[in-house]
């Protein structure tokens, strides 16, 4: 019985999405009709393999399991920067003001042996500064989807 079971659970399946002159969205197991524009996403047992669905369910696994935080201080530009980066690359973050904040001003001291801004937590991994190419392979390294300007 499993020889059957196991081989049929290796198969993906692909889910077809389009949009009708009507505007109405469909997805279908099925293709769509003949010239008609669409999206496919394949699923196996393993989740999403093409599309933007993949792109979101990556998303969330990875702000899940790797949340990022700004650690930042008023009237810090490298923070302001930081803070830019992360929002052109359309990742969720939680901003830490640590001015008047003694708990953060203590996690910050474990983290890095000082109170030093901007500094940027995702995950376990902790940066330092706003290069954007260290914060793009930070990001990517902590299961992060890469973007488009990451793509590039």
């Amino acid at each position: 019985m499993l020889a059957i079971i196991y081989p049929a659970m290796s198969l993906a399946v692909t889910l077809y999405r389009w949009v009708d002159n009507e505007g109405n969205v469909s997805y279908q197991g099925t293709p769509p009709p003949v010239g008609q524009n669409y999206e496919a996403t394949s699923f196996s047992k393993e989740g999403a393999r093409t599309g933007r669905v993949n792109h979101d369910i990556a998303m969330a696994r990875a702000v899940r399991e790797n949340p990022v935080v700004l650690y930042s201080a008023d009237n810090c530009e490298s923070c302001i920067q930081m803070g830019e980066i992360l929002a052109s690359l359309n990742v969720p973050y939680d901003t830490i003001e640590v001015d008047t904040n003694r708990a953060a001003q203590n996690t910050l001291i474990e983290l890095v042996g000082s109170i030093s801004v901007p500094t940027l937590t995702i995950g376990e991994k902790v940066l330092n500064g706003s290069n954007r190419a260290n914060i793009e392979d930070a990001l990517i390294r902590n299961g992060y989807p890469k973007t488009r300007s990451t793509a590039q």
